[in-house]
């Protein structure tokens, strides 16, 4: 049975997140985790004796909102959906956030973090920083990013960019293999690089381990010339009318460095494909 993470803050944004996971898994035994983080603010108007005593009122509000937001979306979810194959499981935790979700994972065995974005795109929002980027290189389990109101359809196709710079494994593509075995979908591989240069032979090997990984489903393999990555990776999404876009996280920093805000705004504003976020640590 998978163990899947439900971070919410009870927006409209984690809902949106909640509806998409509980239909892209309705065919798999899975418990559900919904998870509220909660922190005092950094600094306020009070100090001393009366900071303390504010902060007391203010952590146990807190607790209390907690509660009540996870009842309330246990109810929401008993409400729409009955699928035997479900089972949900309600925690909150007083901690910053990025703490809290690997203290969890590695408690709880998760398989997979299913959490909302805000903004106007998941990319966007990966650029600005958010809660979500807070957790790319630390933790090893895969991170489905679902963006502003994107509801879930069949996933006909899934993007996977790569610089095919990396030793590719099936133990690292699990989570891709899984999403694409259970939706029937075609895996389209790109490679953005210079019109003037060709493919190492150490690409072309990883290339071919990767095809291999990736049979029986379909797959194809195209490459973009004269474009920069963060405009190419967006140009494939829209061109290409994916339904999840696969990354493979090397940094902290990865998403800031290849979905930057440098890409056409005319294309981020459009932009609204999950993002399924793999750990390189898991290649190796």
């Amino acid at each position: 049975m998978k163990h899947i993470l439900l971070p919410t803050d009870f927006s409209k944004n984690a809902w949106n997140a909640i509806e998409y996971a509980l239909n892209l898994y309705t065919d798999q035994e899975c418990t559900f985790h919904v998870f509220n983080v909660y922190n005092q603010p950094a600094s306020g108007p009070y100090t001393g004796i009366t900071s303390a005593k504010a902060r007391e009122a203010i952590y146990h509000a807190q607790v209390e909102n907690s509660k009540a937001g996870l009842e309330d979306v246990m109810q929401a979810i008993h409400d729409k959906f009955n699928n035997p194959k479900h089972t949900f499981t309600s925690l909150s935790k007083y901690e910053m956030f990025a703490t809290a979700v690997i203290d969890v994972v590695k408690t709880l065995h998760i398989d997979c973090i299913v959490m909302g974005t805000k903004g106007a795109s998941t990319f966007k929002e990966m650029t600005l920083g958010s809660n979500t980027a807070s957790l790319i290189g630390v933790i090893n389990c895969p991170i489905i990013a679902v963006p502003k109101q994107k509801n879930y359809v069949t996933i006909r196709e899934i993007g996977l960019s790569t610089d095919l710079d990396l030793t590719f494994t099936t133990h690292g593509l699990d989570p891709l293999l899984r999403v694409a075995t259970a939706n029937k979908s075609k895996v389209s591989i790109l490679h953005i690089m210079d019109r003037d240069k060709q493919l190492t032979a150490k690409q072309h090997e990883a290339l071919e381990v990767l095809n291999s990984i990736l049979n029986p489903l379909q797959s194809d393999f195209f490459t973009l010339t004269d474009i920069g990555v963060s405009s190419g990776v967006h140009a494939f999404v829209e061109s290409r009318k994916l339904d999840m876009l696969c990354v493979i996280a090397k940094e902290q920093d990865f998403l800031k460095r290849i979905l930057n805000q440098s890409y056409s705004k005319s294309i981020s504003n459009h932009s609204n494909v999950p993002l399924l976020i793999l750990n390189i640590k898991n290649f190796n």
